[in-house]
Order: structure tokens, then C-alpha cells, then sequence
């Protein structure tokens, strides 16, 4: 660190600026680039991880270094967190998940090692620099260990001997006051954070629930009648057996349907079908469904809606009764 000018010298920040570029141009393609939500997520955590970082260092102060650092530490988990999610959803291969769940494991890592270093080290930072015993030179001024003296800008200003002590208590009230306000500041941002995996996870169970809804309706190899149409699922249909991270969610999907109006076409029937999946992890205490009108704390809640269309044509040949 001694040798550290600037925070570009950092080789922290340095792979975390290689994390981020290569995650902007994984996100930039194919599925992962049209799923919006988890696209923008992973793309705030990586600018996040890379962003505490240089604040941090340019605060001046290692106990403010070290809470930023904390917060980096956190979001390079949160990237390795959602990387997952894209490789759930084929949206990156095994062999790309790899190379950036590495990359992001050997940020965290390395995040986790300059925390405990300046941990054990006992500087202060550039802010506090100690220029001889006895004397801790400021920003603003210097204070010095001299019984009764404050100086405060260029040139002395010799106060009475009773008043180091009551400046002393006031600086550490202040202190004392900054690190509440720090403390809950993190607390709340880590907080959020939890809170944007958990919607990412509440989408693609929505996500789900319309997939289920869809291959209800178009069923290519449904066994009904040559002119009939199939009807919608049973309303308000609960799915089951949702795994891994999306476990924790209910899903409940709604279908409306319009067959043959307001006309036929040719001999073609025609149904349109109107699905609506919502997914949340506090369903509703009387129904067992989603949304809930009076969540608790901790709600999340994503709703997804697609509209289909379905045409039989009894005198169409195989595939079965398709329109031509």
C-alpha cells in the first residue's frame, strides 16, 4: 500500500475492471440481452464492485476504505450470485460461467485480503498522517499532544488548558455519530441488494408459470377434436415442485380465453388466450395464492403477462389439424 498512489494502481480494481468489462459484453447478447431485469442487475453489482473500490481509496481514510471495501466485497457476491441464474437459464455456457464465476471468486478473494491488511496494519490512511511523535496532522489543521493547545490553521491560537478535554469529547460524539450513519447506510444497501436477487428469482418463476400456461394451450399434440379448441387451464392454478433458488416462490396463473369471435376464418377456429403468471414468496394467507393484498416485510412480488393465439382447421392435414 505504501507505494499506492492512485487507486488504478490497485490490482483489485484492476480485475474488477476486467470483471465488468467482461460481463458488459456477455449481457450485450442473445437471451441474456433481452432479459432486461437480470441483464441491468448483474450490470449494477459489477459497477458497484468496481465503483466501492475507488471511492473507498479516495475517502483518505482506511476505517472508510475498509466499509467501502466490505460493500465491493458484497456486490462481487452478488455477480456470482446472478451468474448462476444465467447459466440456469442457458443465457451463458459452462465454460464461460466458469471463466467469470472464477474471475469474480479471485476479486472477492483479493478484496478479502487488502481488508485484512489494512485491518492489521494500524495506518490511518493518507488523510491521517503522522508526521513526528505526538502529532497528528489533519486536514484541516494540526492537533497536538501539548497539554492546552489547539492549533487550527496556519499560525497558533493557544486556548486555556480546560478546554482540550470538551473538544476531545465533541470530536468523538461526531466520530461516534458518522460511524452510526455509515453503519446503516451498509446495512441498508446490503439490504436492497438482497432484496434485487430475490426479484430476479421472483421474475423467472413468473417466467415459469407463463412457459406452463403456454404448453397447456398449445399443446401441438393435444388428442381433442378436429374443430375443438383447448380451454384455459383451471383459474387461479397454483404450480408445484419449483427447485433450487426459486423454491421459495409460489406461482399462481390466470387464463382468460376468446374462441371463434367475433368470427371464424375459413373452416380455421381461432382462440386467443390471455395468460397472467405472478410469482411472490409470502402468498396470501386465505387463498394460498399470489399477490398477496397484505404482504409482510421482506415482499417480493413479479408478475409476467402474454397473450396467445390457437387455430384448429379440421380439413388441414398432419401435423394434427394445424392451420395451413
Amino acid at each position: 500500500m505504501a507505494g499506492v498512489e492512485k487507486f488504478e494502481d490497485l490490482e483489485v480494481w484492476q480485475r474488477a475492471r476486467k470483471l465488468a468489462s467482461e460481463i458488459y459484453t456477455i449481457s450485450s447478447g442473445g437471451g441474456f440481452a433481452k432479459d432486461f431485469a437480470l441483464r441491468d442487475q448483474i450490470r449494477r453489482a459489477v459497477v458497484s464492485t468496481v465503483s466501492n473500490i475507488a471511492e473507498g481509496f479516495e475517502r483518505g481514510g482506511n476505517q472508510e476504505f475498509l466499509q467501502f471495501l466490505s460493500v465491493a466485497k458484497g456486490s462481487a457476491g452478488e455477480v456470482r450470485a446472478q451468474l448462476y441464474v444465467a447459466l440456469d437459464q442457458a443465457y451463458v455456457d459452462r465454460a464461460t460461467f466458469d471463466h467469470l464465476h472464477g474471475l469474480a471468486v479471485e476479486v472477492s478473494g483479493k478484496l478479502g485480503g487488502l481488508m485484512a491488511y489494512l485491518k492489521a496494519s494500524g495506518m490511518k490512511g493518507s488523510k491521517y498522517r503522522v508526521d513526528e511523535p505526538g502529532t497528528l496532522n489533519m486536514e484541516l489543521g494540526t492537533l497536538k499532544s501539548e497539554p492546552g493547545t489547539l492549533n487550527l490553521e496556519p499560525g497558533t491560537r493557544n486556548a486555556q488548558r480546560g478546554f482540550s478535554l470538551p473538544a476531545a469529547i465533541f470530536l468523538l460524539v461526531v466520530l461516534a455519530l458518522m460511524g452510526a450513519v455509515i453503519v446503516s447506510v451498509t446495512g441498508l444497501q446490503q439490504s436492497s441488494q438482497v432484496l434485487d436477487v430475490q426479484g430476479v428469482r421472483a421474475y423467472q418463476a413468473a417466467r415459469a408459470g407463463i412457459e406452463w400456461g403456454a404448453y397447456q394451450v398449445l399443446d401441438p399434440n393435444s388428442t381433442l377434436p378436429a374443430a375443438t379448441l383447448p380451454t384455459c387451464p383451471a383459474a387461479s392454478t397454483n404450480l408445484t415442485g419449483l427447485a433450487g433458488t426459486l423454491s421459495a416462490f409460489t406461482v399462481t396463473v390466470d387464463c382468460s380465453n376468446t374462441i371463434n369471435a367475433p368470427t371464424t376464418e375459413g373452416n380455421r377456429n381461432i382462440g386467443a388466450y390471455q395468460l397472467i403468471s405472478t410469482a411472490c414468496n409470502q402468498p396470501d394467507s386465505g387463498t394460498g395464492k399470489c399477490p398477496n393484498s397484505a404482504p409482510g416485510t421482506g415482499y417480493v412480488e413479479r408478475r409476467v403477462t402474454a397473450t396467445l393465439s390457437k387455430c384448429k382447421d379440421p380439413t388441414a392435414a398432419a401435423p394434427r389439424f394445424a392451420c395451413g
